[in-house]
Parts: structure tokens; sequence; C-alpha cells
């Protein structure tokens, strides 16, 4: 009977305990939640340090927010507080124009929205505030190029034009900014990345939205809209360090107002990220061949002699063709160079075939 009433006595006891747990846990842990829902970062604040700036980022205009991490970054902050996204900001978004950081680590609380970013900086960066300086000259150079009038795609040409003619490809990728705008704009020598960097750079101070499209090995640009939608660019392809006898840069196109399908069809050029493809420029001509009136339909020998008798009588020192057909382009060689012949052209010249585009181009007095 004894043992009987001490059972009944611990199960009185647990019983109890377990109510209690209940009420502490409908009550108190619904306060604790409703405390931390509306303040939820309040322990990442706490454990910044006062003298590592924190940044309220803006997330419906993400520019102002990327200009006053530019501010701290061009003053060598190594810590820098951001509040407020979700997201990681991207590599290529800080470095592109921040060309003097080598790279950043981040570390957060969880279920903070404030991260902190420990940057690292080039041995020069102290110097940025000058570089930047070089830099502005050279844009200011090429975009005086362009001529009032010009329309976008216009515009993006001469942009792809002027970088090949002052841009030197680092072929030992030995230069320590070959990765970056300085090293493009100011050193003339870069890596693709350099190059597609400062067209994205060139194309936002035109007031034109470019993007960089990455594979695990290379980069190129993506254009901004024009009549078809999306086309593309890869101005480091295009650029073949090659010369004519007055020191002239042959500037080919290949590779300018691409649609993604050609441009993956390319070794290299297979993107990380998904993009979609609503265009249509082979019709619409913002492929460079068909706006330039340089695409030869299947068969069409008179506007092959056409295309080939304008180039050369405009002075310039290099024919480009793009060939609807194949056995037309395996025949370009021979007929180009009759069709020079018949014209006047006596000299030398040097040729490049592009089999997976069947583009094909003559450089004149090498």
């Amino acid at each position: 009977m004894k043992i009987g009433k001490g059972i009944f006595a611990v199960l009185s006891i647990a019983v109890i305990f377990a109510c209690a747990v209940m009420i502490y846990n409908s009550y108190c842990g619904d306060l604790f939640s409703e405390i931390t829902s509306k303040n939820p970062d309040v322990s990442a604040e706490d454990s910044i340090p006062e003298n590592i700036p924190l940044i309220d980022w803006d997330t419906d205009e993400p520019e102002k927010s990327y200009k006053e991490l530019s501010g701290y970054l061009s003053e060598l902050e190594p810590q820098i507080a951001i509040r407020g996204t979700d997201q990681n900001l991207e590599w290529e978004d800080i470095c592109k124009e921040n060309f003097w950081v080598e790279g950043f680590k981040i570390s957060s609380i969880a279920g903070s929205k404030t991260k902190t970013y420990m940057f690292e900086y080039k041995e020069d960066a102290g110097k940025n505030k000058e570089m930047q300086a070089e830099i502005e000259k050279e844009v200011q150079d090429i975009i005086s190029v362009i001529p009032d009038g010009s329309d976008d795609w216009e515009k993006t040409l001469i942009l792809h034009d002027e970088l090949i003619k002052r841009i030197t490809f680092d072929k030992k990728d030995e230069n320590k900014h070959s990765h970056d705008i300085y090293g493009a704009l100011a050193e003339h020598k870069a890596v693709c990345q350099g190059y597609t960097y400062s067209m994205t750079y060139l194309l936002e101070r035109l007031g034109l939205k470019g993007y960089e499209i990455y594979s695990d090995t290379h980069i190129w640009n993506k254009l901004p809209y024009y009549n078809s939608g999306e086309c593309y660019a890869d101005i480091t392809w295009d650029d073949i360090d090659k010369f004519d006898k007055n020191g002239e840069p042959y500037i080919i196109h290949d590779y300018f107002g691409l649609l993604k399908s050609e441009m993956e069809k390319l070794s290299e050029h297979h993107p990380e990220k998904k993009q979609t493809d609503s265009s249509n420029a082979l019709i619409t001509g913002d492929n460079y061949h068909r706006k330039k009136g340089c695409f030869i339909e299947k068969d069409d020998n008179a506007s092959l002699e056409l295309s080939v008798k304008e180039q050369y009588d405009s002075g310039r020192n290099l024919i480009e063709l793009r060939f609807a057909d194949e056995n037309d382009y395996k025949e370009a060689g021979d007929k180009v160079e009759d069709i020079l012949r018949r014209n006047g052209y006596s000299g030398a010249y040097l040729s490049w075939s592009n089999e997976s585009l069947l583009t094909y181009a003559v450089g004149l007095n090498p």
C-alpha cells in the first residue's frame, strides 16, 4: 500500500512538472519569439565593433549602396558590415570597378541579415585614386571618338574597336592588373577579364547596360538590347594583335553581335548560369556582318563581289565576310583574291578563316 502511494505521488509531481513546462513554453516561448521577430538583427549589430563601417543596403537602388561601398574601399577599409540583404555580394560586382581589391571573405551570424566583409588589397592599392584618374582619362579619350548621333549599336561597336586598338592580350598573364580595368584601360595589357570588364564599364558610362557571361575558363559580354533583343560579343577573341605596314591594327568582328546559340557552339563559351535567348539577331541585323552588308547568302556571287569592292574602296585594311553556305565559305579564298586583283590590288595579304562561324577575313598591306 505504501509503495502504491509513493508511485502515485511521483506521478502527480511529474504531471504538475509537465503542465508547468507546457505553460512556460506557451507563454514565454511565444514571448521570446515575438521579441526576436521584432528585432532579429540585434545580436548581429551588437557584435559589430564601432570602428567598422555599416552600410544599410538599398535593395531598391543598389547603385547607391555600391557607391557608398566603393567610397570605403577607396580608403582601404579592412572590414565593412552590410545589413539588409540576404544575398552575398558577387566578386565581380565589387571588384570590377574597385580594381585595387584583391579579394574578400564574408562572415555572418546565423539568421542575421548583417554580414561582415573582410577585404584584401593589392600591393599598389594605396595609389588607387591616382590610378582611377588614369582610367578616367582613357575613358574620356575613348568616348570622344564616338560621333554625335550614333545609335546604341554604333556606340557599342566603337567601344569594341577602341578596346582592341588599345589593348594587347597578355599571353603569359604576367601583369598583376591583367584581370581588371586598370590593366586594360591604363596599362593596355589584359586577359579576357580586363577586356570584358572594360566593355561593361564603358557601356555604363554611356548609360547602356551590359553584363558579363562566365564559363569555367572564359568571360565575354552580353550586349545591351538593340533591335533583336539579346546578343553577345567576345572582344578578347576578336583581338588578333596583327598590324598592317602602317602600324594600324587589323580589327575583326567575328564575335560581335552573335546569338547565344551561336556563342555556345564555340569552345569555352558554355555559361555556368542559364541565360534566356529571345533574340532574332541574324534577321534584324545586330550581327556585325549582316549589319554591314557582308553576310553572303548561298550562291550570291553578285553580293560577294559588291561587298569586297565596297570594303576595298573604303580604304579599310581588312575585308570581312560571313557565309550562309559552307561550300561558299570554302571557296572564299580564291574568289576574294580574284575580286581584289580585278579591282587593282596587287600586294600581299593575310587571311583568317573561322570554320565555326563561316567567316573569312583578308588583311591588306601586311
